[in-house]
This record gives structure tokens, C-alpha cells and sequence, in this order.
């Protein structure tokens, strides 16, 4: 259905021109018929609103195309299914986790919500119910990622296949999630955890000093092979490999230095020369690995040990596998690294996302605040308290 328009001609030029608003609330959108003539550029209007919606002359470029049909999953039965329009674009432009993320969405929201409608079908109140009800399931967060999708979808449609002209998502109101800065231990604690994984868990060990003093994402260091350690000019090579790629999607190295190489030497000797993996599953089972497409044998997110590592180690702050990576961007700073060198190792190419893995201390905090109170000086304090004593003599008198 077309929205309703008018023709009408400005005082300035002699073509009439046409003026309509995609939805209630919206502004007017205005163009021009080329026609002198009202009847002509009434017979014209319909064709132009048309072309603008991004339709064929009346009948809409997607008008049978479901959303389903766009954003379809691959068969898992048939190799070369490489899924709808939307899912191929998604596969060639976006990293792996991310595409893991948007799949999941996908396969769980979207579809089953919006996929037996037609894209202009999808109006903001369909989208706002959908948004409500998933605020009584979920967090926030969770909420804003799936709207997000959901627009990525209709920006995709509209700007590349040109199924559509309007975003309903775009007049939905997201969610505010509170960010909430993770606090980290201090160097002093991560020298005490690492003891007490050495002490506790020496298995654990090297893939622990590697997350901590190479900065790795925990996918990383799950899909390390041992021709990426080359000990000889001590580098930690971070290689896309078939099936498998960083989150960034780019090759990157990382040093070796003490006491990393010496633990990753012995590491090595101690592992199966004919495994594919650095650090490979202790207890031998095979997962599914969602990134790799196939079984494989390499460790795990280590949650569990990772946790009581810390319980032991009387580490106050909650630890996982990615607080290591903030650890290292924190302390590296501190210990006087610079952002550029930083970044460069973490494989970050933005600050502002480099900002969130940079954490201040209490105890830096505390020393700034004392640095700013000494630049204020004690003869301020005297002066104050003078005046202060000579105004109480004087209401005395």
C-alpha cells in the first residue's frame, strides 16, 4: 500500500511536485514530477513514490520475499547450500564470531518471529511488541544485540539488494544498558594467581601465561598450531587458517619473551608431535567446534579452573579467560607500554575499544588525587582557616 501523497507546485519553480511520509510522525519527503502540468504530475506521482520505496512499477522489488527467505540458514545436509542473500553477505564481510552471533539470532529470533512476513510488512509496532516481550526474557544487552540484527538486516536489504526503502527498526527506542567498567586484579594479584596455577594446576600453566602475557582471545589460543610458535626468532604467529579466522580477520604477530618461551619450550616437548593443537584437550574428548565446522580436540574456555585458580589464589575480582586480555592491556600500560604497541599486539585497530580494555586503579587513582591536592598547596588550607577563625571572632564581638 502506497503512502498518502500530495501534488502541489512551489511558488518559485514551474514543476509540481509531490509530498508524502513513509510512516505517521515522520518528515515529509518531496519530490519533484517535472511536470507543468497537475493531472500529468498527478499520473506521475504514483510511479515516483514507487521508485523512491524501491519497487518496480507496481509491484515491490521483494513483495514476495519473506524475510525467512532472505536471511535463510544454510541445509547442514548439503555442502554447497551457502544460505540466503543475507546470510552470504553476512559470511563474506563479517568475522567469525560475529557471524556465529548473528546466526544464533537468526536461528532463534528473527526467523521464527518475522520470517512469514514480507520485509514491508514489518512495521515499528510489530518490532516494538517483539522488543517488550523480549525485555521480560532476557537482559538488556541481549535485547539491544537482537534489534541490532534486526536493522542490520533491513540496511542490508535496502542499501544492497534494494528490497525495501524503510527501516523499522530505525523509530524503536533501544534499551539503555548501564556500562559497567570490569574491574581487574592488579598486578601484584596476577602474580599470585599465576603462582597458584603453577602450584595448583601446572598443566594449566602455559596456556594461562600465554593468555596473560600475549594478550590472546581465548579462540585464539584455542586454534594454535605449533608451526605458529617459532621459538627461534621468538615470535607467536596468529594466522587465519582454513576454516578459521581471528576476529579481525587479519594475521598478526606477537613477541616471546621470558618467562613465556622457556615454559612454551618445555610445553611443546611435552605434547603429541602428530596433534594438530598447542594446547589440546586434557582429557582427550572430541567437541564440536562451531568455528572449525567440525570435531576437534583443542582445550576449552577453561571456566571452571580459571575460577577456582582464583578462589585459591584470594583473588577478589570474578576472573575469566578475557579478564587475562584486560590484565594485559592494564598492566602493560602501566608498566609504560604505549597505546600504539598495545594495540598492535591485541590485534585492536580502534582506541575507543582499546579505552574499554584500560582499567585505572584505586591506588593510581588515590595518588592523582593526592598529586592535584599537593598542586593546591598548604598555604591555601592556612589562609582559609585564618579567615575562617577572624569571621567566627568577629560574630563573637
Amino acid at each position: 500500500m502506497l503512502p498518502k501523497a500530495y501534488v502541489f507546485k512551489r511558488n518559485r519553480s514551474p514543476f509540481y511536485q509531490v509530498k508524502f511520509r513513509l510512516r505517521p510522525g515522520q518528515p515529509y519527503v518531496y519530490l519533484s514530477t517535472g511536470e507543468t502540468n497537475r493531472i500529468a504530475a498527478a499520473n506521475k506521482a504514483k510511479a515516483l513514490i514507487e521508485d523512491y520505496l524501491g519497487r518496480p512499477h507496481g509491484a515491490s522489488k521483494g513483495a514476495k520475499l519473506t524475510i525467512g527467505e532472505f536471511c535463510r540458514l544454510p541445509d547442514p545436509t548439503n555442502p554447497a547450500d551457502e544460505g540466503g542473500e543475507y546470510l552470504q553477505y553476512v559470511t563474506a564481510n563479517r568475522a567469525g564470531n560475529t557471524r556465529l552471533r548473528y546466526v544464533d539470532i537468526l536461528r532463534t529470533q528473527i526467523i521464527p518471529t518475522f520470517g512469514q512476513l514480507a520485509f514491508e510488512e514489518v512495521t515499528p509496532l510489530l518490532v516494538e511488541q517483539w522488543k517488550q516481550k523480549r525485555l521480560k526474557e532476557v537482559q538488556k544487552a541481549t535485547v539491544v544485540k537482537e534489534l541490532n540484527t534486526c536493522s542490520n538486516i533491513f540496511k542490508i536489504a535496502r542499501k544492497i539488494y534494494q528490497y525495501t526503502r524503510g527501516n523499522p527498526v530505525s523509530d524503536i527506542e533501544k534499551p539503555t544498558v548501564p556500562k559497567k567498567k570490569k574491574s581487574i586484579p592488579s598486578p601484584t594479584e596476577m602474580q599470585r594467581f599465576l603462582r597458584a596455577a603453577a602450584r595448583l594446576y601446572p598443566k594449566y600453566f602455559p596456556l594461562l601465561l600465554v593468555l596473560y602475557q600475549c594478550g590472546l582471545r581465548i579462540d585464539e589460543l584455542r586454534h594454535l598450531e605449533p608451526g605458529d610458535v617459532d621459538l627461534e626468532h621468538n615470535i607467536l604467529h596468529i594466522r587465519v587458517k582454513k576454516g578459521w579466522s581471528p576476529k579481525d580477520a587479519e594475521d598478526r604477530d606477537v613477541p616471546i619473551t621470558e618467562p613465556l618461551r622457556t615454559v612454551l619450550l618445555e610445553h611443546l616437548t611435552s605434547i603429541d608431535s602428530a596433534g594438530r593443537w598447542v594446547f589440546p584437550r586434557f582429557d582427550r574428548r572430541t567437541i564440536h567446534c562451531k568455528r572449525c565446522g567440525q570435531p576437534e580436540k583443542h582445550v576449552g574456555n577453561l571456566r571452571k579452573t580459571i575460577i577456582s585458580i582464583g578462589k585459591a589464589a584470594k583473588v577478589p575480582q570474578h576472573v575469566t579467560h578475557h579478564i587475562l586480555r584486560h590484565c594485559y592491556s592494564t598492566h602493560s600500560r602501566k608498566l609504560g607500554a604505549l597505546d600504539f604497541e598495545v594495540m598492535e599486539i591485541l590485534g585492536q585497530r580502534s582506541t575507543k575499544v582499546h579505552r574499554d580494555y584500560t582499567h585505572a586503579e584505586w591506588s593510581g587513582m588515590v595518588e592523582a588525587s593526592k598529586r592535584l591536592g599537593k598542586s593546591v598547596g598548604k598555604d591555601l588550607l592556612k589562609l582559609w582557616s585564618a579567615q575562617r577563625f577572624a569571621a567566627h571572632d568577629t560574630e563573637e564581638n
